[in-house]
Formats: structure tokens, C-alpha cells, sequence
């Protein structure tokens, strides 16, 4: 080779390689910033807004995923782009910048929150347990799908179960075990939870005898449970002017008239299975009707002149054969007018006499012996005794029938082997008052069922009479 033409090639040579390193030492700092991290999140599609600080020229930015699955990302060149992943999941991304084979990352976290499944009422919580159960969750959110399933337990089946509101249907007395499951990409998390069903039970509601409502007719919300996966039916048994207006809705509108009692039949129906109950309805009229929780035995009461008056005589046993007993049904007694009552009729219209110990220590909770004084006032406040009179009889307009059980005295004068006495059976009524703390000698209230007008008598300790009790107003 000619030595000028190799010198020539040398020096070309080595201006290139001047040329390359000194390029080399000119490469741009690659300082990449991917912006904050996001932890937690929990939003319709799982996704965040990135914020990495954009590539400057002739460098190139690139997000990439270092952990964590089912992550992507709309542009893996935009700064801003957004990073899609699943619930529970925890990734660590990177905005890495380039320049030819040169480049740098910055790193954060984004986490998603995990799901989490609620069921909103267990068979544990409800009395209605039956052979089928209501099965309610929260709403799916954030574009996760829900799912229930049968994870344990023969012959059952579940309905709309991709809703949060499904209904299973099994066996009575079989043991299951249910799941509730939040699904989302490759993502689910579930809730178990095992019962044992019982036979198919109706329920009609409680009974409510003391409905108060405005105007006429009167209307009254049913409030019977259906039972899941079953169908059912109101039907009219007892009580004139009663309508049901939707027959196969448990919560249909009932209407009447007050002061009658009506009796409905819930019958339901789970394939081909029925189960039936009752419930009895009233509205508030003349009277009100009140229940001793002690017996179950109810009263009808009247409101007069801002009490609220028992309308029939009590008939609770109090210590039975002593300090109360029926007419007529005692030991070494004679009868001297009308007739032993021992039928449930005649028990319930007449009552229990009471001695005056008893007319005090039988009072329910909340009533109690009226005065003296609170029954004249409540004559004044009809009108006086005179005017009184026939409205507080039987069928009166007060609605306090007060009628004529008679009396009941012991070692009595009238016989003459002082013997017992019971006498002025459907002749006159006499009620126990309060006696205020002397009770040698009392005065009560005594109506006849002709000639005199209502007004006090006093009496001994040796009588036994019906009670009528009062209460304040309770509504």
C-alpha cells in the first residue's frame, strides 16, 4: 500500500472515532419522572390517569409493568395514559426514557382495592327460615358481576342467580350451604354461608284489633311473608264489607268498616306444597280493643271524657274460687235470681266478681279502678244521670255497656243459714271503685236495668261485683 494512502486512511480513521466518541460524551441525561403512585383505588373499570412528565425530543418514554397480572395500558407512550388492572391486585409500573441503547426508569405503585362481598340478611336473622329463602347482597359495583351458587346440600335450585337479589328454593329440613361470589376479570371473592331450612311455614302477619284511621271506609296495609319461589292468595273468611284489593300481594290494601273484626286466610304455594294461616283485622270505631298479655283475653274499651273506659267486665283469674268467681259457682251458695254462668259466652259478657282486694290486685298494667268521682263526672259529661242513662247501657251511643252481672256476699244476712248469695243477675249492675285507702266502706257505681237512674251506692267488704278499669288516653 502507498504510504501517503495509508497515512490518509489512518487519519480518516481516527476522525471517526474522534467524531464517535466525542458524540458519545454529548448523550443527552435521561431523568425519567413517573409521576405519583396511586394505592387503593376502587372506581368503575379499575383504572387510573397517569401523570409521568412527557419524554423531551429525541428521547423516547415507554410505560412498562414489572409486577403484577392483568394490567394494560391504553398507549404505552403516553405519559398520560391510563393504566387499567383488576381488584386486589398490586403492580409496580415503570416510565422508562430511552436514547439509542440508553435508558433509565422511574418507578410506582398502583393498587387496587380487593372486593368485598356483603350479604345482607343470614337465615339466622329471620324467623321465616321455611324450605326457600329471599337471598339479598349488596349491588355489584365497579363493573364486577355477582353470582350465587349452591356449594353444598341436595335438591335445591336457585333463582335469578346472576342478580344481587336471587331466591333458592330446596327440601324442607336440609342442610345447605350457599355462596355469594364478586366477580371482575380473573378476579372473585366469595361469602359462604350454611342454614337448615324448616317445612313451609305462612305467615298472615300478627293480628291488629286497634287499627285507627280517618274517614270511611277504613284501609289497612296487609303485612304477610311470601315465601321465595312461592305464590300465594288473600282470601275473605269472616266480617261483612271487607276487601282485599290485590289478592296474591302480601302487602295488599285491606279495606273495612270500624268495629267489625275480619279474619283473612294466607294460603301459600311452593310447588304444589300450600301452608296456611290467619290474621284477624279491625279498625278503631266506638271502641277500642286492648289485649291481657297474661291470658290473650280481649276488651273492647270506649273513650269517655278523656279516660279510656274498659266497655266489658274484666274476666281475669285472679286467685279463682276466692277473690274472684263467676255467678253462681261457689262453695255453700244459693242462687236467688238467674243462673249459673259457666258457658265462654256468658263468661266473657258477665266476667268475674271481684272482691275489692281482688278488683285491686287483678288490675292489668296500665289500668286501673276508676273513683267514684270519675264516674259522676263522666254522668255530667253525658248529660247528667238522667240523660246518661240509656247511653251508657247496652247498645248506648257511649259505648261503655255497662250491663247487669248482678253480686255475689259472702255469709250474706238475705239467707237464713248465712249462707253465700248471689242475687239481681240481669237486674242490676254494681262496679267496684277506687276506695282510696278506706275500704270499710265503699261507695260504687250501681245502674239498673229499669227505673232508677245510675248513680253510687256504699257497700261492705263482704260483696264481690264485676270491674270495669280505665287508663289515660293512650292514642
Amino acid at each position: 500500500m502507498n504510504y501517503k494512502v495509508f497515512i490518509k486512511l489512518s487519519l480518516i480513521a481516527l476522525a471517526v472515532l474522534a467524531f464517535a466518541c466525542q458524540k458519545d460524551e454529548a448523550a443527552p441525561d435521561l431523568n425519567p419522572d413517573a409521576g405519583p403512585s396511586y394505592i387503593d383505588i376502587e372506581n368503575d373499570g379499575y383504572f387510573v390517569t397517569l401523570g409521568a412528565t412527557p419524554a423531551p425530543e429525541e428521547q423516547t418514554g415507554t410505560w412498562r409493568i414489572y409486577n403484577g397480572e392483568n394490567g394494560r395500558f391504553d398507549d404505552v407512550n403516553d405519559p398520560k395514559t391510563n393504566f387499567y388492572g383488576e381488584p386486589g391486585e398490586k403492580y409496580i409500573i415503570g416510565w422508562e426514557l430511552s436514547h439509542g441503547k440508553n435508558y433509565e426508569a422511574s418507578l410506582i405503585d398502583v393498587s387496587f382495592k380487593k372486593m368485598n362481598p356483603v350479604i345482607m340478611a343470614y337465615p339466622g336473622d329471620t324467623i321465616f327460615n321455611n324450605r326457600s329463602l329471599w337471598l339479598e347482597s349488596e349491588q355489584p359495583q365497579f363493573g364486577a358481576t355477582g353470582l350465587w351458587e349452591i356449594v353444598d346440600g341436595d335438591g335445591g335450585r336457585i333463582e335469578n342467580a346472576e342478580t344481587n337479589k336471587g331466591e333458592f328454593i330446596g327440601l324442607e329440613n336440609e342442610k345447605y350451604t350457599l355462596r355469594w361470589s364478586l366477580i371482575y376479570g380473573s378476579k372473585k371473592e366469595s361469602l359462604e354461608f350454611t342454614f337448615v331450612t324448616d317445612t313451609l311455614i305462612a305467615f298472615a302477619g300478627n293480628d291488629e284489633l286497634d287499627i285507627i284511621t280517618s274517614g270511611q271506609p277504613k284501609f289497612y296495609t296487609l303485612d304477610a311473608f311470601l315465601p321465595a319461589g312461592a305464590t300465594a292468595k288473600w282470601e275473605l273468611l269472616d266480617g261483612d264489607l271487607g276487601k282485599v284489593h290485590i289478592t296474591d300481594n302480601a302487602n295488599s290494601l285491606f279495606e273495612g268498616v270500624a268495629d267489625t273484626t275480619y279474619t283473612l286466610k294466607w294460603t301459600v304455594d311452593l310447588d304444589g306444597e300450600t301452608s296456611v294461616d290467619t290474621v284477624d283485622i279491625r279498625f278503631r270505631g266506638k271502641w277500642g280493643v286492648w289485649t291481657d298479655a297474661r291470658d290473650n283475653q280481649t276488651y273492647r274499651f270506649a273513650t269517655i271524657n278523656g279516660l279510656e273506659w274498659m266497655a266489658e267486665n274484666f274476666n281475669y283469674a285472679y286467685n279463682p274460687g276466692i277473690s274472684s268467681v263467676y255467678y253462681g259457682i261457689s262453695d255453700r251458695s244459693v242462687i236467688k235470681n238467674g243462673n249459673a254462668v259457666e258457658t265462654e259466652e256468658d263468661r266473657k259478657f258477665y266476667g268475674r266478681l271481684y272482691t275489692i282486694e281482688g278488683a285491686y290486685y287483678a288490675a292489668p298494667e296500665g289500668w286501673r279502678l276508676p273513683t267514684i268521682y270519675e264516674y259522676e263526672d263522666m254522668l255530667t259529661y253525658l248529660g247528667g244521670p238522667r240523660h246518661a242513662d240509656e247511653q251508657i247501657k247496652p247498645g248506648g251511643s257511649s259505648g261503655l255497656d255497662l250491663n247487669y252481672a248482678g253480686f255475689f256476699q259472702r255469709i250474706s244476712p238475705q239467707d237464713p243459714y248465712l249462707r253465700n248469695v248471689f242475687d239481681l243477675q240481669d237486674q242490676m249492675g254494681y262496679f267496684w271503685t277506687d276506695c282510696g285507702g278506706d275500704c270499710q266502706l265503699i261507695s260504687i257505681m250501681a245502674i239498673a236495668a229499669e227505673g232508677d237512674t245510675p248513680g253510687s251506692v256504699i257497700v261492705n267488704q263482704s260483696y264481690s261485683f264485676p270491674v270495669r278499669y280505665v287508663r289515660e288516653v293512650t292514642k
